[in-house]
């Protein structure tokens, strides 16, 4: 039995594997992270792999994991591509940009739109945070109801896209975080959006 192991999660299914398979490989494979390790523990000892490609190989409870070995990016797409599928893909943050003292997008933002669906299709069932931001132009009170505005037409413009979302939560956090910090009264285009987290 062969399995690819995407994070620290996964260790859980090295005990269940061991059953009778004459032999499992455990495989760490890049999630992006800086830091990542998975520990591989029988009977008889313990191994740690930190590196993406590493990997041992297990052939018995009452033996000890295999040497590490490495193995490529193209073999573990290959070997493991089954695996790779199902796999839990990461987090994804993406920022829409709203016309000024407006709740609707830029031209360059509505270009994003398909792109975002597909983002939450290929996470399906999953959970998206939207999160309406404004610049300091106006005040304090306009800009959270102005942020509210934003991040509700792109609630709603998701939830008309018929995607699946097992929790879709929505806030208003107006002028009070700046992607661009600026004085009050100001207009600035980076602080006018709609912040979208798909996890």
């Amino acid at each position: 039995m062969e399995v690819a192991v995407i994070g620290t999660w996964i260790v859980m299914l090295i005990a269940s594997l061991m059953s009778s398979e004459p032999k499992t490989t455990v495989v760490l494979v890049d999630n992006g992270k800086d830091k990542n390790a998975v520990v591989v523990q029988t009977k008889a000892g313990l191994t740690v792999i930190d590196k993406p490609g590493s990997y041992v190989e297990l052939v018995s409870a009452n033996k000890a994991p295999s040497k590490v070995k490495a193995m490529s990016k193209k073999a573990i797409e290959s070997k493991f591509k089954e695996v790779i599928k199902v796999a839990v893909l990461p987090p994804v943050n993406v920022n829409l940009y709203f016309k000024n003292n407006s709740n609707e997008l830029t031209q360059d933002s509505k270009s994003k739109l398909p792109e975002i669906l597909q983002l939450i299709s290929s996470r399906s069932p999953c959970e998206v945070n939207i999160i309406g931001h404004t610049d300091t132009k106006g005040s304090k009170a306009y800009n959270e109801k102005l942020a509210l505005k934003r991040a509700e037409f792109v609630k709603n413009w998701i939830l008309s896209s018929g995607v699946e979302i097992k929790n879709l939560k929505v806030k208003s956090f107006g002028e009070s975080d700046l992607l661009v910090k600026t004085p009050d009264n100001v207009s600035e285009p980076k602080n006018r959006r709609v912040e979208i987290f798909i996890k």
